[in-house]
């Protein structure tokens, strides 16, 4: 491919209108990630909340509940293993299924396998709690691997004008895996007969099952959908098998959506206006039920029918490791470097001191993640020197992807990984406490599940619709202004909050605008970091940054509740606006200096071929237009 002639940065851009923006969620493309988004989002919280709840009525000591959550340490550090990701192929899936989808049915297989042995695990004793310690480490494990897959899938199925769209609906659907995997679960485990005063094994290990069922869905995604980066041979079966798969979605979503909304409008009547209307006759309740449970149970016979009738492909994506050796040392080399990561974290947790101050024990948790890390890189470099691993294969897994994304940005690649680890850092510190303000408030648990569990993520995935929209409508830059505005000014509500306490209207309109913003403002950055992505690297590049832009945040979302103790929650929310300002000036400065590959429409995206067919053309390469070629591989068309 020649190189690409360079364009100025501002130049003239023809936007879509607010009807053409909203029209694009009607593409296929769109279903396909809002079910992969809701595999996604179910794994998350049967390793938190939904398993702390079980191993604390089951009679577990709290600090051994809490060690729980090291086992999805796995989201963090996911960019550890994605390399692989984009290097090795499935033995005979990747040839069947494709480059994508062949890691998805891996890890979604893994998923239902670790979310089954949970189940079977009855953990009434810190004897039998290794086992269940196992299933979940592999639970976060395999988790983490799918979030790996589907993203660079997502990246790799749209073009850049598609991917705000694609981001906030993978966002919603996620959410909704949230709240099957966590509220539905809890009320699951309710029915079957556990609760604080009476623990019932069967009731969570039925529970459990169940969410493995659901995992199906995943899987049923999974073998409808098309692989982007491959040709497909009979055209005729892959779009049927999609018009299936939307036929299926409509009859699951449409009345979910109305019977949605309207069970919400009566929560909101019900508990902000002290009101007992039922908006929905309990006499149809017994209906709507079996409808759902009829479609869900119908799931295991589309599968079988989708695995059957999938159509043969040819692969067009190349792969770092052609041989079988190669595949084995890789993977070897990758478990080497993980056994030196964790001997060196749990060596250094020995040796390194403790401190109170909320600073310096800061200082000393990244001091001891950077070292464990180094020791992991320096083992698979030492290991590399031995012979172990061909250079040239592990320079093009692991070092390649990074080199890349320099070569392409120079030093303002630094810039861009500012803002990509700062953009969200004054929602999520505000959020890591928001359960124990409102407790502190003087809400009960039941106004909090109300207003944060069901009104707050309703509002979120309509946050999300409406900055796919917004990215649609305008630059992908002024979207992410516009959410990280809202983002930190959104968290003044909660300070007039703190001077009205127990005030369940205020609260739930703090509630509904922070939610809103931060909807809106997570579609947005993913589709931003979805566009700084190369498609040669995909699964590496979004790994990175995902992981980068939680990192610094969460790591000070931890000292949050010291802040409070000392300066108390009026200067703590005002703290957290303050430190959402200067994102505002990165955000100047990127758009200012650096080109991004958004929906300003520098690709050429006017293929209309969206029912998955090949369209593939020499015209959708993703490389920014100021730079020269990158030899990026085809990528998927509108």
């Amino acid at each position: 491919m020649s190189a690409v002639k360079s364009v100025p940065p501002n130049q003239p851009i023809a936007k879509k209108s607010w009807g053409e923006a909203t029209k694009a969620y009607l593409d296929p493309r769109v279903i396909i990630m809002l079910f992969l988004g809701f595999s996604a989002g179910i794994p998350i919280l049967l390793i938190f909340s939904s398993l702390s709840l079980w191993l604390r009525e089951a009679g577990i000591d709290r600090s051994v509940v809490t060690m729980f959550s090291w086992a999805a340490l796995g989201y963090s550090f996911k960019f550890i293993w994605a390399p692989l990701i984009d290097a090795l192929p499935v033995p005979f899936l990747t040839k069947w299924l494709g480059r994508r989808r062949s890691w998805m049915v891996v890890s979604q297989l893994l998923i239902v396998l670790a979310i089954f042995l949970m189940a079977r695990v009855n953990p009434v004793s810190e004897d039998v709690l290794v086992y269940m310690a196992g299933a979940a480490v592999l639970l976060g494990f395999s988790s983490a691997t799918q979030d790996i897959v589907i993203d660079a899938y997502r990246i790799e199925l749209a073009p850049p004008s598609m991917q705000s769209i694609l981001s906030s609906i993978y966002v919603s659907g996620y959410r909704i895996g949230m709240i099957v995997a966590g509220a539905g679960a809890l009320y699951l485990a309710d029915y079957f007969g556990s609760n604080e005063t009476f623990y019932s094994y069967e009731a969570w290990r039925n529970t459990y099952y169940i969410m493995a069922g659901v995992m199906t869905l995943g899987v049923l995604t999974t073998f409808a959908s098309y692989e982007p980066t491959a040709e497909t041979l009979q055209s005729k079966k892959q779009k049927g098998n999609l018009k299936v798969f939307l036929i299926y979605s409509a009859l699951l979503l449409i009345p979910g959506l109305l019977f949605g909304v309207i069970y919400l409008i009566n929560i909101l009547i019900n508990t902000v206006f002290d009101s007992t209307v039922a908006l929905i006759p309990l006499i149809i309740m017994p209906t709507i039920k079996f409808y759902f449970l009829a479609l869900v149970a119908c799931a295991p016979l589309l599968l079988l029918y989708f695995i059957i009738n999938q159509p043969k492909i040819i692969n067009k994506a190349p792969l770092v490791a052609e041989t079988r050796e190669d595949y084995v040392r890789l993977v070897a080399l990758f478990v080497f470097s993980v056994i030196a990561f964790i001997a060196a974290y749990i060596l250094m947790g020995q040796v390194l001191p403790e401190f109170e101050g909320a600073f310096s024990s800061f200082f000393v948790e990244t001091l001891h993640l950077l070292v464990s890390l180094g020791a992991a890189m320096a083992a698979g470099y030492a290991l590399v020197q031995v012979g172990l691993v061909k250079k040239e294969v592990a320079m093009a897994t692991w070092i390649e992807p990074v080199l890349d994304f320099f070569r392409r940005y120079g030093k303002k690649a630094l810039l861009l990984l500012a803002l990509i680890g700062l953009y969200r850092i004054s929602d999520i510190v505000a959020g890591v406490i928001s359960n124990v303000f409102y407790q502190d408030m003087g809400f009960s648990k039941t106004d909090i599940a109300n207003a944060v569990k069901l009104v707050g993520v309703i509002m979120a995935i309509a946050g999300g619709f409406l900055g796919g929209i917004l990215a649609q409508r305008f630059r992908i830059m002024h979207a992410m202004m516009i959410g990280a505005i809202l983002a930190c000014a959104t968290n003044l509500l909660f300070v007039v909050l703190t001077y009205n306490p127990g005030s369940l209207p205020i609260m739930y309109m703090a509630v509904i605008f922070d939610n809103l913003a931060a909807g809106l403002a997570s579609a947005v950055f993913i589709a931003f970091l979805s566009a700084l992505t190369s498609i040669r690297f995909t699964a590496v590049q979004y790994a990175i940054f995902s992981s980068l832009m939680t990192l610094i945040p969460k790591v000070m979302g931890g000292y949050s509740g010291a802040i409070v103790d000392n300066m108390g929650y009026p200067f703590f929310f005002i703290f957290t606006f303050a430190i959402g300002i200067p994102i505002l000036a990165l955000i100047y400065f990127v758009d200012r200096h650096i080109v991004i590959g958004d929906n300003d429409d520098i690709y050429g995206d006017d293929n209309n071929d969206s029912s998955g067919g090949n369209g593939i053309g020499d015209k959708l390469s993703k490389t920014n237009p100021n730079l020269t070629d990158t030899k990026e591989p085809p990528r998927a068309s509108e």
